[in-house]
C-alpha cells in the first residue's frame, strides 16, 4: 500500500519513504491508517512524545489532516515539508508553525558527487585521492553474501562510538535499523555498496529511489580511522548504483554538530526544509 502511494503521490522528504519506516518502525512505533486518498501516519516513538507526519498521499486532505491532529491529546506535526506548511498556513491559519532545521534533507547533485570536480571540492577529491593512493581497495556491490561482515562493521562502529561517549540507547536503535533493512534488503528493494580494504570491509552505504529523480541513502557506515574513506563511499555509492540521477538526498543531520559539518563539507544545493506544526499553539 505504501508504495502505491509512493507512485502516484511521489515524495520530496525522507522521512514517509516506506523504508525508512520499516527499518526504525522498533523505535517510532508508527500506526497508521488510510483515509480516501490519504495515509495519516503517527509515531509513539521510545521515551518521546508521539506525533503526527504529514498525511501521505493527498496531503491537501483538510479531512486527513484534521483527523490526525484529533489523534493526540496534545497535537504535534513533525517532519512536516514546505508545500504542506504553506498549505496548512492557508487553510489552517490558527495553527502554530515552526521551523525545524535539525530534520531539513540535504540534498545534492548526484554527478557533482560522482566527479567530485570543481573547486569547492577540491579538499574533498584531495582525501578521495589519497585514499586510492594509499590503500589496497575494492567496491562492491552489496549482496546476501557480504551481510555478515556488514553487521560486522556494524558492531565495530557501535563498540568506537561507545568508546567516544555516545549515548547507548541511540546507537543501539542505528544498529537495529541497519540490522532490519539487512533482514529485508531484497524486500525493500534498496541497493548499495561496500568498501573493502586490505580484504576487511570497513565502510558501507545502502538506499534507493525516493522518486524519479532523487536518490535517498538510508544508512552509511565506514571507519573513520581510514583517510578519505567516506568520501569514496559517496562518490561510489552514487556512481554504482543509481548513476542517471539528478540529485541525492542525504537526509537530516538531527541537530547533531559533527553530522553536519560532514553534510555541509559536501556541498548542498538545497534543502528539503521542514516544519513543526501545533494546532493548539505551543503546550505550557
Amino acid at each position: 500500500m505504501f508504495r502505491e502511494f509512493e507512485k502516484k503521490y511521489p515524495l520530496t522528504a525522507s522521512d514517509s519513504n516506506f523504508t525508512n519506516m520499516i527499518i526504525w518502525q522498533n523505535y517510532y512505533n508508527f500506526s497508521w491508517a488510510r483515509l480516501g486518498d490519504s495515509l495519516c501516519v503517527k509515531a509513539s516513538p521510545q521515551g518521546g512524545k508521539p506525533f503526527c507526519l504529514p498525511p501521505l498521499g493527498d496531503t491537501t486532505s483538510l479531512e486527513a489532516w484534521d483527523f490526525l491532529a484529533d489523534s493526540l491529546e496534545t497535537p504535534l506535526f513533525s517532519r512536516v515539508p514546505e508545500r504542506c506548511k504553506d498549505f496548512i498556513g492557508q487553510h489552517r491559519p490558527g495553527w502554530l508553525i515552526v521551523p525545524d532545521r535539525d530534520n531539513d534533507d540535504y540534498v545534492y547533485l548526484n554527478n557533482k558527487l560522482i566527479t567530485l570536480s570543481g573547486r569547492i571540492m577540491h579538499q574533498k577529491k584531495n582525501h578521495y585521492n589519497y585514499f586510492r593512493q594509499n590503500y589496497q581497495h575494492e567496491f562492491l556491490p552489496i549482496d546476501k553474501d557480504l551481510f555478515p561482515e556488514l553487521r560486522s562493521l556494524g558492531d565495530r562502529w557501535l563498540d568506537q562510538k561507545l568508546e567516544q561517549g555516545w549515548e547507548d540507547s541511540h546507537l543501539t536503535v542505528e544498529k537495529e535499523a541497519i540490522s532490519v533493512i539487512l533482514e529485508n534488503y531484497e524486500a525493500l528493494g534498496v541497493s548499495g555498496i561496500a568498501i573493502k580494504v586490505n580484504g576487511i570491509i570497513e565502510a558501507f552505504s545502502i538506499g534507493e529511489m525516493l522518486n524519479e529523480d532523487t536518490i535517498v541513502v538510508h544508512v552509511e557506515k565506514g571507519n573513520p580511522g581510514i583517510r578519505g574513506i567516506y568520501v569514496a563511499l559517496v562518490s561510489n555509492f552514487c556512481r554504482m548504483t543509481f548513476p542517471n540521477a539528478t540529485y541525492v538526498n542525504r537526509e537530516q543531520d538531527l541537530g547533531l554538530p559533527g553530522l553536519r559539518h560532514s553534510k555541509l563539507s559536501l556541498k548542498p544545493v538545497d534543502f528539503v526544509h521542514k516544519y513543526l506544526l501545533h494546532p493548539k499553539g505551543l503546550p505550557e
